[in-house]
């Protein structure tokens, strides 16, 4: 089981995805039939000549209509098989998985993709879960199904962005971003999965889709190093079912999107470049704080790394400015030492209340909600009183840190989001770029990245090739100037 190339597309469809139909308010026959023409070998033609080489099919819910699914779905399985496209059925946590894996081995299935935590021995499975950090299965393969829609949170229907501003933005009135790019960050660093899926499908909510906002869900799963299992809305599969010459056109694009990171896959092992290392257990009392932070600089584009606290060492330390420390947890006397010795060689310590920072008051730093205390080379910033802001939180750390020490800095951008992540060697590294519908027009891009790399090349996922980025030509570090970014743009470096 090649999981690692796979690339997975869910295909409702065959009489279980008709029963869903049949459950789900606000269904209408057309959605029904919808599910039964899915069903029919003609469909997989939107697949030819696209990476998608995996339909991921629902195969069993624990309800009646299980037997009667791989009855339904043989003609579909023959012809996937003659197109060379691996199938994995889904087995929700209803499901009996043990006689589920039975049909599934019958009908010729590569594996089981499943929530359920039933033990399975003797058949593939893909195992989807709750969002957490418990140790993977021997596969190292990570479903996580807890997984949201990427992007600007939209406004409620009926009311607009401007109207409707507690739809779109959280306290500090910035546009709300949703994102699994943090957690993805979070097991890649601390459970170093083999494979991550991400199971999330379009919002049922009124608005339409565009090829964009596939792309965007594309871009915040796959520049984590995440594989997104597509899913496609109900009016886009309609107007494919249709032959629509629109939805055609979607289609085209969002295959085009596929296509471009699969060429580009070797960006998906790079790392993310860390400036702040946001140090937790990052479970029980400390999950949501520590969480909720990841998320918060994530969404801030923050540069950071996430390090699980009975990790810590001088090796995973290393190279970065701060290090916050979330869980009001005291820490082991091993992990005080590590921490003392980073901040003794010039780093920032970020401590809850309480911390015994045995360090000279830093007079010259006044800040309202900690006192900075200077020790060897290093800081120490102590908070005055418990947490109960996250975003403020976040915002507090980016700032103690100071801007003098960024890595990267953007420019233009607008509404939107960066990640930075480098090759192992160091050779190398690309900046993603995503901007967000605003209601100002895109403007041109400046990239300074303290790293004074030589060269730079844009790249966009419309299958064109990469255009040289301009550098200019002083300063230190390296500037690269950009066209606009409509939606998207990769800024690749090297040198």
């Amino acid at each position: 089981m090649d999981v690692g190339n796979w690339v997975p597309m869910r295909w409702p469809c065959g009489p279980l995805a008709i029963e869903g139909e049949a459950r789900r308010q606000g269904s209408t026959a057309q959605d029904v039939d919808l599910a039964r023409r899915w069903c029919e070998p003609a469909a997989l033609e939107i697949l030819d000549g696209t990476a998608v080489n995996v339909l991921v099919v629902p195969w069993a819910d624990g309800s009646p209509a299980d037997a009667e699914q791989s009855r339904a779905l043989a003609p579909l399985l023959a012809a996937a098989a003659g197109r060379k496209l691996a199938v994995a059925g889904w087995a929700s946590a209803k499901a009996d998985l043990k006689k589920a894996a039975t049909t599934a081995r019958s009908a010729g299935l590569a594996a089981l993709a499943t929530d359920s935590p039933e033990p399975l021995d003797g058949f593939d499975v893909l195992r989807f879960r709750s969002r957490g950090l418990e140790p993977l299965a021997g596969t190292g393969f990570l479903g996580d199904a807890d997984a949201v829609w990427p992007g600007v949170r939209p406004p409620k229907p009926g009311k607009s962005a401007d109207t409707d501003v507690d739809a779109v933005s959280g306290a500090t009135s910035r546009p709300w971003i949703d994102s699994n790019a943090w957690y993805v960050r979070l097991v890649r660093s601390v459970l170093a999965p083999k494979t991550v899926w991400l199971a999330f499908a379009p919002p049922d909510d009124g608005h339409p889709l565009t090829a964009d906002d596939y792309l965007v869900a594309l871009v915040d799963s796959e520049a984590g190093g995440a594989r997104w299992v597509v899913s496609l809305d109900r009016g886009l599969r309609r107007g494919l079912s249709a032959r629509s010459a629109e939805a055609r056109a979607t289609w085209a694009r969002i295959a085009q999107s596929i296509a471009f990171f699969r060429r580009h896959a070797a960006w998906g092992d790079y790392r993310p470049a860390g400036q702040i290392g946001v140090v937790s257990d990052f479970a029980g009392a400390n999950e949501f704080l520590s969480h909720e932070i990841l998320n918060l600089l994530a969404r801030r584009s923050a540069l950071y790394t996430a390090i699980r606290r009975d990790g810590v060492s001088a090796a995973t330390l290393d190279g970065l400015d701060a290090v916050l420390y979330v869980d009001e947890t005291p820490p082991g006397k091993e992990l005080v030492a590590a921490l003392d010795t980073f901040v003794g060689n010039g780093g920032t310590l970020i401590a809850p209340a309480g911390w015994k920072a045995g360090g000279v008051p830093d007079e010259a730093t006044a800040h309202p909600r900690f006192q900075v205390f200077r020790r060897g080379n290093g800081r120490i910033a102590v908070a005055r009183a418990a947490v109960d802001d996250p975003d403020r939180l976040a915002e507090d750390a980016e700032l103690l840190v100071s801007h003098r020490r960024d890595r990267v800095r953007v420019f233009n951008l607008g509404v939107g989001q960066y990640h930075y992540a480098t090759s192992a060697d160091g050779r190398s590294a690309v900046l993603h770029l995503v901007s967000y519908p605003s209601p100002y027009p895109p403007q041109s891009i400046a990239a300074w990245f303290r790293h004074a790399w030589p060269s730079g090349r844009a790249w966009r996922a419309d299958g064109s090739e990469a255009s040289p980025a301009a550098r200019a030509a002083d300063g230190p570090g390296a500037e690269f100037h950009l066209p606009a970014v409509p939606t998207y743009c990769a800024l690749e470096v090297s040198g």
